[in-house]
């Protein structure tokens, strides 16, 4: 069996009222695409929000690896080898491409203030291989030829681009997508299923959230279905699209695997 590299067990976020996810549990398995659907307001960003730190969890626990975990920053969370992109691009327009990328490498830079202020030679290495590392993730996701432009230069697709080549600075061994494709033709979001892919390929396990179920349904290993808060389905493609309660929930009989 696949190493279980994160774990969610009866997760759930309440806010007042609310509940916006109710009990969840899941696994992230080693070298898999885990596919997260559901209706908007179902509690895919949320629940991804638990995942990678951003939110705290009002009851469940949460695995790493071996190690259990409880509440930790989202800084903590990427050291932990957990990244992620948003669904609304993160990216500092006062930065360039590449400036933009490097600030993913910042939990490895084996400096201190002080080599920072003198500018030891130590320093200068250490810029000098990351930089070099941060233009070869660019080259490697088709937009190494913008490195050096101007954010607002860049197009839609060239800067979800950009903001998956930050995340994986950080050298996960999950990476979550958060609606990676939205904005998108059915040309670019096929094309950046085959990047997807590629990262995967590397060793990266994939945790992809996306309202385009064929799409979902084309890369993933497994499906987890969420509506209103609630797990109603996880499996594999083929057993998610004819299960009854998805059908009826979602994808209206629309996707066949």
């Amino acid at each position: 069996m696949s190493e279980t590299l994160l774990e969610a067990q009866q997760i759930s976020v309440q806010f007042g009222g609310l509940m916006a996810v109710r009990a969840v549990d899941t696994a992230v398995k080693a070298g898999e695409i885990l596919g997260v659907i559901g209706p908007n307001g179902a509690g895919k960003s949320t629940f991804l929000n638990v995942l990678t730190g951003l939110q705290r969890p009002s009851q469940g626990k949460l695995r790493v690896g071996s190690e259990e975990i409880a509440n930790l920053k989202a800084w903590r969370m990427a050291k932990l080898g957990v990244a992620r992109s948003f669904q609304t691009i993160r990216l500092l327009d006062d930065l360039n491409t590449v400036e933009n990328v490097l600030l993913g490498s910042h939990l490895y830079a084996k400096t201190g203030f002080l080599d920072v202020i003198a500018r030891t030679p130590r320093w200068r290495k250490t810029e000098r291989q990351l930089a070099q590392e941060a233009f070869e993730m660019l080259e490697w996701l088709g937009v190494g030829h913008k490195a050096t432009d101007a954010i607002s230069n860049l197009s839609l697709q060239e800067r979800r681009r950009v903001e998956m080549a930050r995340a994986l600075m950080t050298r996960p061994r999950i990476l979550l997508l958060d609606e990676p494709c939205a904005g998108f033709s059915p040309q670019e979001s096929l094309a950046l299923s085959d990047v997807i892919r590629a990262i995967r390929d590397r060793g990266i396990s994939i945790v992809l959230v996306e309202h385009n179920v064929k799409l979902v349904m084309s890369l993933a290993d497994r499906v987890v279905v969420l509506d209103h808060g609630q797990k109603i389905a996880e499996g594999t493609p083929a057993e998610v699209s004819q299960n009854e309660a998805v059908i009826k929930a979602y994808l209206g009989g629309e996707v066949h695997a």
